[in-house]
């Protein structure tokens, strides 16, 4: 198995490094077992993938498919990832990805969900023109919180719901399809900068 200090991101410097050498920037949030993430590597081989997750499990199997596709554009950042982003200037990423963030489905806990709208603003700093944020959840309670959350951002996003087609189903979201709920797939494009 492939060792997480042979693929670590160490920070926002070695960030920006790496970044130079790499037509496309990709980072994804919460990357759980990496099916997601080794589909983004695969598909674009010049780009520079930022796999952000800090459970071990999630980082293993990662590691496992890393080794067992031969990728080389992947790093993972193990730790909280608003630290990366809040040091990294702005413009330098061109597509994020979050797929099924941590509902906390009970309602004192939706203070602790990823999607809000000052972390949205936080990502439209650091995107490119034209970059992407694509965000799914297979909870219907939390689908209508980001869509809340997602109005707020109108002076810097637009947005639409689409399909997830043409993505990988990960194992989470198979997991919730099985159970008879929907996936709900948001995808937000920066406005002119």
């Amino acid at each position: 198995m492939e060792s997480l200090k042979s693929h670590q991101l160490e920070g926002p410097k070695e960030f920006l490094e790496l970044a130079k050498s790499h037509e496309k920037i990709i980072l994804e949030i919460g990357f759980g077992n990496g099916e997601n993430t080794i589909f983004l590597a695969t598909k674009n081989p010049n780009a520079f993938i930022v796999a952000s997750e800090v459970y071990l499990s999630g980082i293993g199997s990662l590691l496992n498919s890393i080794a067992q596709n031969s990728l080389n554009n992947i790093k993972i950042y193990d730790d909280d990832v608003r630290e990366l982003i809040l040091n990294l200037p702005k413009d330098v990423i061109d597509e994020v990805y979050i797929i099924c963030p941590d509902p906390w489905p009970k309602v004192r806990h939706h203070k602790r969900r990823l999607i809000k709208n000052d972390f949205l603003k936080v990502l439209a700093k650091v995107l490119k023109k034209d970059g992407t944020v694509y965000i799914s959840t297979d909870w219907e309670n939390y689908a209508e919180s980001i869509e809340e959350e997602i109005e707020k951002t109108k002076k810097y996003f637009s947005h639409k719901q689409i399909s997830n087609e043409g993505m990988p189903i990960t194992r989470f979201q198979q997991r919730a399809i099985n159970e008879g709920r929907s996936i709900h797939t948001f995808l937000l494009k920066v406005l002119k900068k």
